[in-house]
C-alpha cells in the first residue's frame, strides 16, 4: 500500500462527507500533477502512478462539477435538493475515486481484484465508503436542524457554513499531504469529538425525560400527556427554540400546545413530526396534527407574536444597520420558522429572487431609517409566509 493510496483512502473520508466532487477533483489533481502541491516532492510514487483519475478530460469534468457544487451550495433552493441526494452521492463518488487509484489504470484494477479473497485496499475502501455515508448523514441531520430555524438563510448561517466547508476541504487536503498520518489522526479525533457531542446531546435529551405517574413510561418534560397511556403530565416544562427543556414550568397549557406545534411537535406528547405538511398523525400517540389546536388557532397564535415583534422592530430600528439585522433575525426565528416547518422548501425561483431583492433594498434603507425599514420588512415577510401556509392547507 503506497503513501498516496493511504492518503486517498483514509485521509479523504471526512473531506468527501462535506463535498461530493471537490475532494475527487483535488485527489485527481494530486495524482496527475503532484509537483503542483508544495511539499510533495518526496512522494515520488505519486508522480509515477498515471491512473484513470489523471486524465485531463476527467480533471476538467470534475473541476466543472466542483464549481457547480460551490454555486449550488450557496443557493438555498439548490442546496435543499443537493442535501437530500448528498448522503448517497458522496459515498459513490468516494468509492469510484478509490477504485481508480488502486492500480495504474481502470482496466488493470478490474483484472487485479481477487473476488474470492478481496484485496486489502478494496476492503479498506468499502469501510471508508460506509464511513463517508455515516458522516454525510450526521452532517445532513445537523444542517436540517439549522434549516428549520432559518430556511431562507436570512441569518446567512447556511452560506457561512458552506464557505467554511469549502475552506476545510481545500486546506484539509493540503494539510493531509503535508502532515500525512498525523492529519489522519487529527481527523479521527475531530470526528470522535463530534460523535461524542452528538451522543451526549441525545443522552441528555433522554435523561431529561420524566416518568409517567401512571405507567412509568419515559415522556418528554414538555409533554402535556403520556404517549403510552394518555395520563396528564403535572409538571410541564417550557421548551426552547432549539428543542431544549427550559427551567420554568408552564402555566398556560393551551398556549404551550401551540408552541409545540410551532416546533413541529405533537401538541400532546411532544414527539417530533418528520414531514413538512399539515396532514400528519403522531407516530407515538396517534394525535392528528391541527385537530386540536386547529390551524386557525395556530395562525392567531403567531399573529399575536407578530404584533409584539413588530413593536420590537420599530424600537431596535433606531439603531442603524444592527437594529435591522436583529429585527430580521427575530422575524425569521419566531415568525417565519414555525410556518416554514409545514411548507415545502422547493418554492419558486422568482419568489426567492424577489425576497432577496426586497431584503437587500430594506437593509440599505434601514441604514438610515431602520425604524421604518425593519417593521416594513417584518410586515411583508410575515404576510407572505402566512399566505403560503394558508394556501398549503388547501392542498
Amino acid at each position: 500500500m503506497g503513501y498516496p493510496q493511504l492518503l486517498a483512502i483514509i485521509g479523504t473520508i471526512p473531506l468527501f462527507s462535506m463535498r461530493t466532487f471537490f475532494p475527487a477533483f483535488l485527489t485527481a489533481l494530486f495524482f496527475a500533477y503532484p509537483h503542483w502541491f508544495p511539499g510533495v516532492e518526496r512522494v515520488d510514487a505519486a508522480a509515477e502512478q498515471v491512473t484513470f483519475l489523471s486524465q485531463n478530460w476527467l480533471l476538467i469534468l470534475l473541476g466543472i462539477l466542483s464549481i457547480l457544487e460551490f454555486i449550488g451550495d450557496k443557493n438555498t433552493d439548490i442546496r435543499y435538493f443537493l442535501r437530500e441526494a448528498e448522503p448517497y452521492m458522496k459515498p459513490i463518488s468516494y468509492l469510484l475515486v478509490q477504485f481508480f487509484i488502486m492500480s495504474e489504470s481502470s482496466t488493470s484494477v478490474v483484472e487485479q481484484i481477487n473476488w474470492a479473497g478481496f484485496s486489502p485496499l478494496l476492503i479498506l475502501s468499502l469501510v471508508g465508503t460506509g464511513a463517508v455515508y455515516f458522516l454525510a448523514r450526521l452532517r445532513k441531520k445537523f444542517l436540517d436542524f439549522l434549516s428549520d430555524i432559518d430556511a431562507d438563510d436570512n441569518l446567512f448561517i447556511g452560506k457561512i457554513i458552506s464557505w467554511i466547508e469549502d475552506s476545510l476541504v481545500l486546506f484539509g487536503f493540503l494539510l493531509l499531504i503535508w502532515t500525512g498520518v498525523f492529519m489522519i489522526i487529527c481527523y479521527l479525533l475531530v470526528i470522535a469529538i463530534l460523535i461524542f457531542i452528538a451522543k451526549k446531546y441525545e443522552k441528555q435529551a433522554e435523561n431529561d425525560k420524566i416518568a409517567c405517574k401512571n405507567c412509568a413510561a419515559r415522556i418528554y418534560p414538555y409533554a402535556v400527556e403520556c404517549q403510552n397511556c394518555g395520563t396528564k403530565n403535572d409538571t410541564v416544562f417550557n421548551i426552547g427554540i432549539l428543542g431544549q427543556r427550559k427551567i420554568n414550568l408552564i402555566d398556560d397549557i393551551d398556549n404551550h400546545r401551540l408552541n409545540l406545534i410551532a416546533q413541529r411537535r405533537c401538541p400532546k406528547c411532544a414527539t417530533k413530526f418528520d414531514k413538512r405538511n399539515v396532514t400528519q398523525i403522531c407516530s407515538s400517540c396517534g394525535t392528528v396534527l391541527f385537530d386540536d389546536p386547529n390551524r386557525k388557532q395556530f395562525v392567531k397564535y403567531l399573529d399575536r407574536k407578530f404584533y409584539i415583534i413588530l413593536g420590537i422592530s420599530f424600537v431596535v430600528g433606531f439603531v442603524p444597520i444592527l437594529g435591522f439585522v436583529v429585527s430580521a433575525s427575530l422575524v425569521s426565528i419566531y415568525l417565519l420558522s414555525p410556518y416554514r416547518k409545514y411548507i415545502s422548501k422547493s418554492g419558486t425561483l422568482l419568489s426567492r429572487i424577489m425576497i432577496k431583492i426586497l431584503t437587500l433594498i430594506l437593509f440599505i434603507f434601514g441604514a438610515g431609517l431602520g425604524f421604518i425599514a425593519a417593521p416594513l420588512y417584518a410586515i411583508i415577510r410575515y404576510y407572505i409566509i402566512r399566505s403560503q401556509f394558508k394556501l398549503n392547507q388547501k392542498h
